[in-house]
């Protein structure tokens, strides 16, 4: 019986020696893999500019292979566990902001927000004040003398009767 217990410790400290323990809990630990779909790596990739692509486009439809790359790391992270603003979290602090395909609003990023709104504001109010006041000079317009105000020499008209000439 003891041989038994001594045989039986060496199998045992055999199994752990050879890294037994490591698989049997791998083995016996809850899969930490969680299943991802398409629909849910197309959602981050909207929003995440990858290396290489044009700037207009994201890493849902981008066909280069740095888009390709940058779908299957948004794969694995949800695979993880991670949630949506988990992802563009990690991804943001390994690439920095210039990976997001819009920038967010704060700080000198706040410009690409506010420019169009206030360039449209601009604009309306610059044609409704030159609109008004081409309207109202049209309505001074009738005086034409005195916009006219200039006299012309009895020299130069007959100059200018004389080319006339030539041309008619």
């Amino acid at each position: 019986m003891v041989k038994v217990k001594h045989l039986m410790a060496l199998v045992i400290l055999a199994f752990l020696m050879m890294g037994g323990h490591d698989a049997w809990a791998a083995g016996n630990a809850p899969s930490q893999k969680v299943p991802v779909s398409r629909a849910d790596v197309l959602d981050v990739a909207k929003e995440i500019h990858p290396p290489g692509c044009t700037h207009s486009m994201t890493a849902d439809y981008c066909t280069l292979t740095t888009a390709y790359e940058t779908r299957a790391e948004i794969a694995e992270l949800l695979g993880q566990g991670m949630n949506k603003q988990e992802v563009l979290d990690t991804l943001i602090a390994k690439y920095g902001e210039r990976i997001l395909a819009s920038p967010p609003a704060r700080g000198f990023n706040l410009l690409p927000w506010v420019l169009p709104g206030v360039s449209i504001v601009i604009g309306a109010a610059a044609v409704t004040f030159f609109v008004r006041s081409w309207a109202n000079g049209e309505e001074d317009s009738g005086n034409s003398s005195e916009r006219n105000n200039y006299t012309v020499s009895p020299a130069d008209e007959r100059d200018v009767q004389e080319e006339l000439k030539h041309w008619i």
